[in-house]
């Protein structure tokens, strides 16, 4: 065998190993792609888009469970609602501004003279806060001046994000439909605004 047949056999040789490294090499890449394509299948990428949809739900959530938990009874019934609590759960400017309310509109123990006065301080002091109120306006859902132990029914459902119908039925042809605004207050919340209709009237 001659140099030149050697030297063939050599570079054939070479040849075929560099070809089946080759395929050996594509194989492997061919896996490791198959592989991620399953594992990006399999495991969807968590966006902040889906992140901020379930926050959001679960504070709605919450927002509606705590006013339906306003109307939990001391003694047994399914609903009532407590003149005590009424301080505790509204944000201060906001049972302030009721109480204001009330001395023009309700319980008054203004004079004649110093009603129109109280009206302009109220204006000033209430107008960019929160729409004014009327003298038909109640207090929160529309409660008398005790306890209701006797509520018939609470339905909650949420407008939007902290904004709420509350409709309470009293009875006795008696029921009001309240549009509710919460805010947060730590991990709770508070009412910091509240308009009340009576629907049967």
């Amino acid at each position: 065998m001659n140099k030149l047949a050697v030297k063939n056999i050599y570079l054939l040789f070479t040849l075929i190993i560099m070809i089946v490294c080759s395929c050996n090499q594509a194989n492997n890449n061919d896996k490791k792609t198959l592989i991620k394509q399953k594992n990006s299948v399999e495991k969807p990428a968590t966006t902040n888009q889906n992140l901020n949809t379930k926050r959001s739900t679960e504070e709605i959530d919450d927002g509606e469970q705590w006013l339906k938990n306003l109307f939990k009874c001391k003694n047994g019934n399914k609903y009532c609602f407590y003149l005590a609590t009424e301080d505790e759960v509204c944000t201060k400017r906001f049972y302030q501004f009721m109480i204001d309310s009330e001395e023009l509109f309700g319980a008054s123990n203004l004079t004649e003279e110093e009603y129109p006065n109280a009206v302009k301080k109220y204006k000033e002091k209430w107008e960019k806060i929160y729409p004014l109120r009327t003298e038909t306006e109640p207090w929160l859902f529309g409660r008398g001046q005790d306890d209701m132990e006797n509520i018939i029914d609470v339905k909650v459902s949420k407008i939007s994000d902290l904004n709420y119908f509350v409709i309470v039925d009293f009875g006795e042809d008696m029921k009001t439909k309240s549009k509710v605004t919460l805010v947060k207050n730590q991990d709770d919340f508070k009412i910091d605004y509240s308009e009340t209709v009576f629907l049967n009237q």
